[in-house]
C-alpha cells in the first residue's frame, strides 16, 4: 500500500493550476478569429449564405409576435363589439394567411440555414484534415521516431 505525502498532493495541485492558467492565457490570446483559420475563399460564399439565412430565420420571430398580437387584438375588438362577426372572420382569415406565409418562410430559412452551416462545417473539417495531412507528409521520419506520445511511442512498448 502506497501513501502519498502532502508534498506530492500540493505539487500535483500546483501543476494543475499552472496548466489551467496556461490554457486560459492561450485562449485569451487566440480569440474568436481562430475559428476561421481553415476558411478558404471557396468557403466564404457558403458562410455568407448561412449567415444570411440565419438572419432571415431570426427576423421572422418578431414578425410572429406582432402577428399574434394582431390576432389577439381582433379577438379583443370582437369581444368589445367594435367589429361584427363577418369582419372578425375576414380579418382573422387574412392574418392566418400571413401567418402561414411567414411560417413557410421560417421553415425554408431554417432549413437552408442548417444546410449552409452544416456544409460550411464539413468544408472546414476537410480543409483542416488536408492541411494537417500535408504538414505530416513534409515531416522527416526522424521526427516521428522522437515523439514521446502517440503511436510511435506506443509501438515499442507493445513489442517488448
Amino acid at each position: 500500500m502506497t501513501t502519498t505525502s502532502n508534498f506530492d498532493i500540493a505539487a500535483d495541485r500546483e501543476e494543475t493550476l499552472s496548466q489551467t492558467h496556461e490554457e486560459q492565457d492561450y485562449i485569451s490570446r487566440v480569440g474568436w478569429k481562430t475559428l476561421f483559420t481553415f476558411t478558404t475563399n471557396k468557403h466564404v460564399l457558403v458562410l455568407v449564405g448561412g449567415i444570411f439565412t440565419a438572419s432571415l430565420a431570426a427576423l421572422t420571430m418578431p414578425v410572429f409576435a406582432i402577428l399574434y398580437g394582431l390576432v389577439s387584438g381582433q379577438y379583443t375588438s370582437y369581444g368589445k363589439g367594435e367589429i361584427d362577426s363577418d369582419q372578425f372572420i375576414s380579418n382573422i382569415a387574412k392574418l392566418c394567411i400571413i401567418l402561414t406565409g411567414i411560417g413557410t418562410l421560417n421553415w425554408i430559412a431554417n432549413s437552408l440555414y442548417f444546410m449552409f452551416l452544416l456544409v460550411f462545417g464539413e468544408l472546414q473539417a476537410r480543409s483542416a484534415r488536408d492541411r494537417v495531412f500535408d504538414a505530416l507528409l513534409k515531416k522527416d521520419m526522424a521526427w516521428f521516431d522522437t515523439r514521446e506520445s502517440g503511436i510511435t511511442a506506443f509501438l515499442p512498448t507493445l513489442q517488448m
